[in-house]
């Protein structure tokens, strides 16, 4: 049976065979061609009358340094084919000017008077089996999160299972593949660090939905005065209630004041009673409303916590993220708390 354009590959003899066949049915490619359509080890562009070529090199597991020292290991530049080329990913090889396509139709490809960048196909969700479905995404968003809690420290994967409560293996699992895209840098056989924080978190912004991973209540409220209002809901949501975290405007604000914020917004695990939503005024509405109660489909977003005006804010990082689809000026305010000094340190 032929595998689907979903399958997940296995084997390099999989990723050559659905390369060759990406490059026979795609309108894009027609003047690319391999040297074999069973192995293949070269590549050839025909571009305005121009030919380019490149060693191919077929890598289930890429990593950023099999692909920097394969730079300059050759007189003919070298084309790396993977099953699903990641932003992170994408990324290292574009700053390093190396050529590089993924099973999905994306391809980058560079050289002497070359520049060449399609975007993938929308049919085609390629990857390699033993890759994280999405390393952003569940409980795998918990070890993201905590790795941006202190962008100078040297991790161990022992304080990782602690903090986020994920399995060994989970962990193990994504730091492996971190480290392999180059968002994650070992320093010795246990430790580790984030090189470039400010890119791990782009890479976990764009993988990012957050109307996927949350359900938001909206209710109108007869206080004007938003930061009273949200220590009522704290004073209210304390004694002995589930948990619950402030995010978006009110959080970034209280963090680095830019702009006035709009909405309280917080997490929490369940919605408040209907006793509780009368003391604070709440009235349910379908659209824009004062107060927004958003119930995580993960409760992760409550590690990692930290207080401001004594109020509980979800991390730095996750306040930017939450912001950064949002109106009401919250682009603006993710991209001032992301500028500000203190942004993700301890």
């Amino acid at each position: 049976m032929e595998p689907s354009k979903t399958s997940p590959v296995r084997y390099e003899a999989e990723l050559t065979k659905e390369f060759a066949d990406l490059l026979a049915h795609d309108s894009r490619l027609e003047q690319f061609s391999l040297n074999s359509c069973q192995r293949p080890t070269e590549a050839l562009l025909v571009l305005d009358g121009r030919e380019f070529r490149f060693c191919l090199s077929f890598l289930l597991s890429p990593t950023i340094e099999r692909v920097a020292a394969a730079r300059v290991a050759g007189a003919t530049p070298p084309l790396f084919v993977v099953p699903r080329l990641t932003p992170a990913f994408l990324q290292a090889c574009q700053r390093l000017g190396v050529s590089v396509a993924d099973l999905n139709g994306q391809i980058f490809l560079r050289g002497p008077g070359l520049f060449v960048s399609l975007p993938s196909l929308p049919d085609r969700r390629f990857r390699f089996k033993l890759e994280p479905r999405n390393a952003f995404a569940g409980k795998s968003a918990r070890i993201v999160r905590t790795l941006l809690t202190d962008p100078e420290r040297f991790w161990r994967q022992s304080e990782l299972i602690e903090r986020t409560g994920a399995t060994s293996g989970l962990v193990s699992r994504i730091v492996t593949h971190f480290t392999r895209q180059g968002l994650l840098q070992k320093m010795d056989p246990r430790r580790f660090r984030v090189p470039a924080p400010l890119a791990l978190l782009d890479a976990w912004a764009q993988a990012d939905n957050f109307a996927r991973r949350t359900t938001t209540y909206r209710y109108a409220a007869l206080n004007g005065d938003l930061l009273k209002m949200a220590k009522s809901i704290h004073q209210l949501l304390t004694d002995g209630g589930p948990p619950f975290a402030f995010t978006q405007w009110l959080a970034a604000w209280l963090r680095h004041p830019y702009a006035e914020p709009a909405v309280v917004s917080l997490y929490v695990s369940q919605l408040p009673s209907q006793e509780i939503l009368d003391q604070l005024g709440l009235h349910p509405v379908n659209e824009a409303g004062r107060v927004w109660f958003h119930i995580p489909a993960d409760e992760g977003v409550f590690l990692e916590r930290r207080h401001a005006d004594d109020l509980p804010l979800v991390s730095d990082a996750q306040i930017y993220l939450d912001l950064l689809k949002t109106g009401l000026r919250g682009p603006e305010q993710a991209q001032a708390l992301r500028e500000w000094p203190g942004f993700c340190r301890p």
